[in-house]
């Protein structure tokens, strides 16, 4: 009758079918749903994010980017994800929906790069004649752009000393080029200024 199997199908989905507890299975195949819906969701993301990198192209193979915290050269680009390098030689993969929702920064795009360094002299010293050394120093160093030429200006008074603001190009933009450039202005203007009587506080 049909009051029995009613009864029978309510048996069945209580105390389960040959022993299988239907309620505890529903609700895996619940929790499992939401995994594979929140895992595809996440894959759906990096698939749109690699099509737009691909269309608008904020850098390509080989360029020296940032992206987030992670800094290095760019190897591969993929639908799914951005392949670098660092500067320890790490291999770091970033999914592409990362890459999209971070600020990237891009330091091959213009084919040379601007740095900028400062440094203090002491309030007795000729902030003009400090600012001449320091141009010159920076104008000999061959990884430094003469175009446009570097320059050097006293920018602000610090609790101890006149602060030189020093910016300058370097062409190609590498980071051996960027660590070179700055570690010679170090140690060249230090040099000049103690010829000069210059002090550095």
């Amino acid at each position: 009758s049909i009051s029995r199997r009613y009864h029978a199908v309510s048996r069945l989905t209580k105390d389960g079918c040959w022993g299988v507890n239907l309620g505890g299975l529903l609700i895996g195949a619940g929790f499992l749903g939401i995994v594979l819906g929140m895992a595809a969701r996440q894959t759906l993301g990096s698939l749109i994010a690699g099509f737009v990198l691909m269309f608008a192209r904020p850098f390509e193979i080989g360029d020296w980017v940032e992206i987030g915290s992670q800094e290095g050269f760019v190897t591969d680009i993929t639908i799914m994800n951005t392949h670098m390098r660092n500067f320890d030689g790490e291999y770091v993969v970033v999914p592409n929906d990362l890459v999209t929702n971070q600020a990237i920064t891009n330091r091959s795009r213009e084919g040379r790069l601007r740095i900028h360094m400062e440094v203090g002299i002491g309030y007795d010293d000729d902030p003009n004649r400090a600012s001449e050394i320091a141009e010159t120093v920076l104008a000999e160093i061959s990884t430094v752009a003469n175009n446009p030429a570097p320059y050097v200006i006293p920018s602000e008074f610090g609790d101890s000393a006149i602060v030189l603001d020093l910016r300058f190009w370097i062409d190609p933009p590498t980071p051996q080029a960027r660590w070179r450039s700055k570690a010679t202005a170090v140690e060249e203007i230090q040099r000049r200024f103690a010829e000069a009587g210059i002090t550095i506080p």
